[in-house]
């Protein structure tokens, strides 16, 4: 049934291209050539589903006049020294498209399909691919944890989306990394990122609006509380909730462009909720209405009766010192 659903779909664009090709008598000429240069790798094709003929491609084929036949790729990726990947498209006559399968039918051979002249040849087309890699650095240019969920690469018109970025593969041409989602903030790429994969592997830094954060709690007088709840929420509405440290400190990480929200709870009361952005403030502060205060030395009773006791021995002191002389006896 496939072959036959090949042949009506094949018949009628050959009709369209008899005037640009050679009638043949006895033998039939067709070329079967390959995307694919020699010093990269060897396609081979099989004829007629028979495993003892075998052809590297190119190869011009003789067939006798009034004959079909089938050719099949067997080898459906190649790895070349270049570093470059060949992987198995569609089989191609001129511009024209022929099929996706790794098997292709002749048409009936009253022709011959040598060159672009005759109508030929029939190309097997295989994709070129080279690797890429691409680290992500946060607004300080340091790595970032965790990655993008996903970015978007682009090529004239075309796009891919991806979550791996090591050791992946992709056409052989210029691309663009445009997108990026981090942290389910989709708007997390700055600018525009080149990645040229026209003459070989590559790799990119990409850069991620994203900031690293941390935040103190102190009090009144400014020194650090040790064991408050603050629950940070961000801008994708995503919470987690942490302790402070013995410096009043908690520290976020990397986390999206925008304000997010912190609220503090210390010794089971709220104490509010403030509104941060790290792009404006990597450290932010919170003061909380909590301490601060200070109370007079309490000064034991026996201190204060030796107080008292040295100040009344100075009076009586005093007024002995004071007391005029007796008059002179007569």
């Amino acid at each position: 049934m496939l072959i036959l659903a090949l042949s009506i779909m094949v018949v009628p664009l050959f009709l369209a291209d008899v005037h640009a090709t050679s009638g043949c008598i006895t033998s039939c000429l067709l070329k079967a050539d390959t995307t694919v240069p020699g010093a990269d790798g060897t396609v081979y094709v099989e004829l007629d589903n028979n495993t003892g003929l075998v052809y590297p491609l190119p190869h011009t084929f003789s067939f006798a006049n009034n004959s079909r036949h089938t050719l099949t790729v067997l080898n459906t990726t190649l790895s070349a020294s270049s570093g470059a990947r060949y992987v198995w498209n569609e089989w191609v006559r001129s511009s024209l498209q022929w099929t996706p399968t790794l098997m292709m039918q002749t048409p009936i051979m009253l022709y011959n399909y040598t060159g672009s002249l005759d109508g030929g040849p029939f190309t097997a087309k295989f994709d070129k691919q080279f690797q890429y890699t691409l680290t992500f650095k946060d607004a300080a240019g340091q790595s970032l944890v965790p990655s993008p969920t996903s970015v978007v690469l682009s090529s004239a018109g075309s796009s891919v989306t991806t979550s791996s970025y090591s050791g992946q593969w992709l056409a052989a041409t210029s691309w663009t990394v445009t997108s990026a989602t981090w942290e389910g903030y989709q708007g997390a790429l700055p600018a525009p990122v080149p990645l040229d994969l026209a003459l070989g592997s590559a790799s990119a830094i990409v850069g991620v609006s994203a900031y690293p954060a941390s935040v103190k709690v102190v009090d009144k007088l400014n020194s650090p509380i040790q064991g408050a709840s603050v629950t940070i929420t961000f801008a994708n509405a995503t919470s987690r909730t942490f302790t402070t440290d013995s410096q009043g400190t908690v520290q976020l990480g990397d986390i999206p462009i925008g304000p997010y929200s912190a609220h503090v709870l210390y010794q089971g009361q709220d104490q509010g909720t403030w509104s941060e952005d790290a792009s404006v403030a990597p450290v932010s502060t919170v003061t909380l209405n909590a301490g601060g205060t200070s109370s007079a030395p309490v000064v034991s009773a026996i201190v204060l009766l030796t107080i008292f006791g040295v100040a009344l021995f100075l009076i009586l002191l005093a007024i002995k010192v004071r007391r005029p002389l007796p008059p002179p006896k007569i």
